[in-house]
């Protein structure tokens, strides 16, 4: 039975039937034995692409121990102080009671004593749980945390849907726990012997997940609320990195955590940028980590009592050329595309943007893909998923709209796209932590309204590509062009272009083949009332229908030639020169 076969998602309850645990039972025992197409039947998607990645990463189905993890003294320590009450409360519900209770991190690592039944916490603790015990997907095989924290979601593992067999006698849930601005602190992992466990686990699990991040929230301190939202503010566009630090807080984007790796780079940074803050005024400067150069932009952000946190913003600078005696210097090439660089490498690459920013554009510039759209998998799953497993193992490929695929299709692709031999790209209008492992390189493709330099060579490949590369388009026109917001991005460009083709007479497009819309748009005041609205309109139109001549507008609307030379330049419109 094909994987794209199996069931997606099963309920809760059906999963403690014992004929679909018999189901799953043979499946694991096939699939551990190799067998090329195992029978899936009662497996969920999930389950089974956790058992592929724990097969993949090494992990001794036969195993039992526990492993441990070295803690440092402060780890976790916010969430350890939020959630030990619930803790504690927890404690006490499971008194004589075979269930018990784990606090983990972000890494899946125990950071909380075990709480339920002395008998029960005797038996985990000789096991090797405790302080420091890992429940990792890639130490431990499918389990409810390591699921969880896969998909950033509830996610119960019942029975023998583990990966280990040691853990069979169990259901385990994990939930993973947010601070107030949305980012994983942790994870709550509960479990229970599999003869008095129920579907009932993960509601009760998922209400004491809630009471532990209201503790969390209560912890917070506004003035970590304004160093976030500041952060938050700043790190709009995915591809600059951006960093909010404080003396108690450090936050960094995406971006800024694949610019700096090493710890020894960010406890540079975070020395530097406080004394920032100390000072108490934004400053422009250069820092040196090993032999890379990078601009940081610090912009002081002010909190209580006096105190200052700062959010930076880093850019990488290019070192300066060292010239022998004599030697003149020269301008560096052009730096290669980071989409073709990647597809050089063989790196899948996720390209962010708006819709209709040119997304797919960028990548078809530089690579000969065939195409999927993810957003047909919502309704023909099993199919699309074929045709992507096909496709996938043919050549290179472009997924369109890869964030519209359905969560249950999600962990399929992204392993096939892992396997594959092929080269991968995606579009997607922001990037989500399941896309993060599977696509090491992220390209920012900006609206359209923020790359007006970029129009007039957009001009030319959309009217070659429209057929009509001899097309010439005059100045007035590309101004108006470059002056316009374009609310659709490179789509409503392209959808413009084509419009003014079918209906253009001659070689050039002019002033008189844009749209009302866009030809009059000049600098619109978004406070514009409703008389100053109309008095730009009036004007525009005298213009046109007097073939752009001041004088002959001026008469029409019967103002004087000075009034209409004000109102042009009011309404910031471009008239052919020569009229």
């Amino acid at each position: 039975m094909a994987f794209a076969d199996a069931p997606s998602r099963l309920s809760d309850a059906a999963r403690f039937d014992s004929a679909l645990r018999a189901r799953v039972r043979q499946a694991r025992k096939e699939f551990l034995s190799g067998a090329t197409r195992p029978d899936l039947r009662g497996v969920s998607s999930e389950i089974y692409t956790s058992w592929v990645r724990s097969r993949e990463l090494g992990v001794d189905a036969a195993s039992t121990a526990v492993p441990l993890n070295p803690l440092s003294v402060t780890r976790a320590r916010r969430l350890v102080d939020a959630a030990t009450p619930v803790m504690k409360n927890l404690a006490d519900q499971c008194r004589d009671s075979d269930a018990w209770g784990m606090l983990l991190d972000r890494e899946c690592v125990q950071v909380f004593p075990l709480v339920g039944d002395a008998r029960v916490v005797r038996e985990g603790e000789q096991r090797g749980g405790g302080l420091g015990a890992t429940f990792q997907e890639a130490v431990v095989g499918t389990n409810g945390a390591g699921i969880s924290v896969e998909r950033l979601e509830s996610f119960l593992v019942v029975g023998e849907e583990h990966f280990r067999e040691a853990e069979h006698n169990l259901a385990s849930v994990g939930v993973p726990l947010r601070d107030p601005y949305g980012r994983m602190a942790g994870v709550l992992l509960m479990c229970q012997r599999l003869s008095s466990a129920n579907h009932m686990i993960v509601p009760y699990t998922q209400t004491l997940a809630v009471a532990i991040e209201k503790q969390l929230a209560l912890a917070t301190s506004g003035d970590e609320r304004a160093l976030f939202e500041a952060f938050a503010r700043h790190s709009r566009r995915p591809s600059l990195a951006v960093v909010g630090i404080s003396e108690d807080v450090y936050i960094a984007n995406n971006a800024a955590q694949q610019l700096l790796r090493d710890g020894a780079e960010t406890d540079a940074l975070r020395e530097a940028v406080l004394a920032v803050a100390d000072a108490g005024r934004s400053r422009l400067m250069t820092l040196t980590f090993e032999e890379e150069r990078y601009r940081v932009h610090c912009r002081i952000v002010q909190l209580s009592a006096g105190r200052n946190g700062v959010v930076a913003s880093l850019s990488r600078v290019a070192a300066p050329p060292v010239l022998a005696p004599g030697r003149r210097f020269e301008p560096p090439a052009p730096a290669a595309d980071p989409v073709a660089r990647a597809k050089e490498l063989g790196f899948p690459v996720l390209v962010t943007g708006e819709p209709g920013s040119g997304r797919a554009h960028r990548v078809r510039s530089v690579a000969s893909v065939v195409e999927l759209d993810a957003a047909a998998a919502a309704t023909g799953g099993a199919a699309w998923m074929a045709q992507c497993r096909e496709l996938l193992s043919r050549g290179d490929v472009l997924i369109r709209h890869l964030d519209a695929l359905p969560p249950t299709l999600r962990p399929g692709v992204l392993e096939l796209i892992r396997a594959g031999a092929h080269w991968v790209a995606a579009t997607v209008e922001s990037v989500s932590p399941d896309f993060e492992a599977t696509f090491p390189v992220t390209v920012a493709v900006l609206p359209l309204r923020e790359r007006t330099a970029d129009l007039p060579a957009l001009v030319e490949a959309l009217l070659a590509d429209l057929g009509a590369a001899r097309t010439r388009r005059t100045p007035e026109v590309m101004s108006i062009l470059a002056r316009y917001p374009w609310p659709g991005n490179v789509a409503q460009l392209r959808r413009l272009l084509a419009g003014i083709l079918v209906r253009l007479e001659g070689d050039t497009i002019s002033i008189d083949d844009l749209p009302r819309e866009i030809a009059s748009s000049g600098r619109r005041n978004t406070g514009e009332g409703l008389l100053a609205r109309t008095e730009r309109e009036l004007v525009f139109d005298a213009l046109r229908e007097a073939n752009w001549n001041r004088d002959a507008a001026a008469k029409t609307l019967g103002i004087s030639r000075a009034t209409m030379y004000r109102r042009i330049r009011q309404f910031g419109f471009q008239i052919p020169s020569s009229r």
